[in-house]
């Protein structure tokens, strides 16, 4: 399929952690021109659904294949493989990197995300677009699946680190860049500063923004162009969520650069569709010692498999704490340690919601609450989304009202939705927990951030994004999976 001439292009811009309030903040202060002037002219809404649980490679596979966890199957950004009976580990922390050792979670994150461990049932953007016989680039991405092949360069610490084990072909769109792994040639020899580890190898705002601005001002943009911002994350994780001009107003920086690779920002909006999406936001945690809820600790009658540890069947449990969501998965399958276990997390009023499947049921408890809830699909209710639920017991656990047979739900959106997803992937854990606002989930090589931003929970404030997307677009109630869909038809290949 050849392009068409007039046929608009699509340029995804990804802000990791992007709060709204923390935008708004920005906005108001004239910190954000190059995003302010993509709002007014298309859509904008400040509260897009994200997926749970709220943690990046999770959102990142939804945003590219239009697909919930259940679908996907990426529960988060630690979980437990069942197949391989070990904990996955993306890196959540530098003791975490220590503990699973350098060389799982670089083959984790940099090879097997991708080739392995996405599912094969969706397809990404890129594998359609380019089976289009368009064209496709992402730069710094967590899923970029296609049928390229590219040789990556393994930074010289990383291999020495892994004992030169890291080895094989990334498969990705046509023009894939990945910091100093996968480099833009003809602009590496022009950076001031060669990425290494002190900035992450190239994966940061700033040499995200310029090989964007490069591909277009030097004529290589393709018709679908996805730019990841990562910045935003880190710096929110050491600093409050909502105070965040500093970072933004970089973050809008690399958007300058962006609109500037053209003749003028007027002619770039005419000839593309800009989307600017957060994956999700960031709330706060107290700052003491209570807001940390240790799971190591509550859960210390039963054993527990270690990070690193390949062959865990002699312990009872796999604790994957996600920041402010976990996955705890039986590894000793009966009913009365299922039991055992929603008794005790319930009893601790710091514990949000605590989730598991009976059958074709799923069961929510509340910490410090003795009310329950069990919903299932396909009843005689219907959300604002259309899917259609049952339920018995008490809504609130999800803080959900029925309005005329309408299933609404406000400090936890898509509730049902996006829980049942949740439950529904493979290896997701057999019951899931969430924090309550003010706490996260500690453990073996979990972050810590008293007084910071953390994220991975249900709640609004951990799931609302804002969301820009250019031209005559009204999107009811957007979700993150509404933008693959959105892409394929501006594409005309829907």
């Amino acid at each position: 399929m050849k392009r068409k001439r007039q046929q608009r292009r699509v340029i995804l811009i990804i802000i990791d952690s992007l709060n709204p309030r923390a935008l708004e903040r920005a906005t108001s202060r004239g910190l954000m021109p190059a995003l302010e002037f993509l709002r007014g002219r298309g859509f904008f809404s400040d509260s897009c659904v994200s997926v749970f649980p709220t943690m990046t490679p999770t959102c990142a596979a939804s945003i590219v294949t239009g697909a919930m966890p259940a679908e996907h199957q990426i529960p988060g950004f630690v979980w437990f493989n069942r197949d391989e009976k070990r904990i996955v580990n993306y890196g959540v922390s530098f003791t975490a990197v220590v503990k699973t050792g350098v060389y799982r979670v670089v083959q984790d994150l940099l090879f097997n995300l991708n080739r392995l461990q996405l599912s094969r049932k969706v397809r990404t953007l890129y594998e359609v677009i380019e089976g289009a016989g368009l064209l496709t680039a992402a730069v710094n991405p967590f899923i970029f699946r296609s049928g390229h092949k590219h040789q990556p360069h393994i930074p010289w610490l990383m291999q020495l680190a892994s004992l030169f084990r890291l080895k094989g072909n990334l498969k990705g769109p046509r023009q894939l860049f990945l910091g100093h792994m996968c480099p833009a040639p003809d602009l590496w020899s022009n950076l001031t500063t060669i990425p290494g580890v002190f900035n992450k190898f190239g994966v940061n705002d700033n040499y995200s923004g310029r090989v964007a601005s490069w591909l277009i001002s030097s004529g290589k943009q393709p018709d679908f162009l996805s730019v990841y911002l990562p910045d935003t994350d880190e710096y929110a994780h050491r600093n409050h969520p909502e105070e965040m001009d500093v970072c933004l107003q970089n973050a809008d920086l690399q958007l300058q650069r962006i609109l500037n690779s053209f003749s003028s920002w007027e002619q770039a909006v005419r000839d593309n569709m800009f989307i600017v999406v957060g994956d999700h936001s960031q709330s706060m945690v107290m700052n003491h010692n209570r807001g940390l809820i240790k799971l190591d600790t509550l859960l210390k009658s039963f054993s527990s498999i270690s990070l690193g540890e390949l062959n865990g069947r002699s312990k009872e449990l796999a604790l994957c704490p996600n920041e402010r969501m976990a996955h705890l998965y039986i590894l000793k399958e009966d009913r009365q340690t299922l039991s055992t276990l929603v008794e005790l997390l319930a009893s601790d009023i710091r514990i949000d919601q605590v989730v598991w499947k009976e059958g074709v049921r799923c069961q929510v408890r509340r910490g410090g609450e003795s009310g329950r809830l069990s919903f299932w699909e396909g009843g005689e209710l219907t959300d604002i989304y259309g899917a259609r639920w049952g339920y018995e017991g008490d809504l609130n656990l999800v803080g959900g009202q029925l309005k005329g047979g309408l299933l609404l739900f406000d400090d936890y959106p898509d509730a049902f939705g996006r829980l049942f997803s949740c439950l529904g992937a493979r290896h997701a854990g057999n019951i899931i927990i969430t924090a309550r606002p003010g706490f996260e989930f500690g453990g073996e090589g979990a972050p810590e951030h008293p007084g910071c931003g953390s994220h991975g929970s249900l709640h609004r404030d951990d799931s609302l994004v804002p969301l820009v997307v250019t031209g005559a677009h009204n999107l009811f109630s957007p979700r993150l999976t509404d933008l693959y869909p959105l892409i394929l038809s501006e594409l005309e290949l829907r």
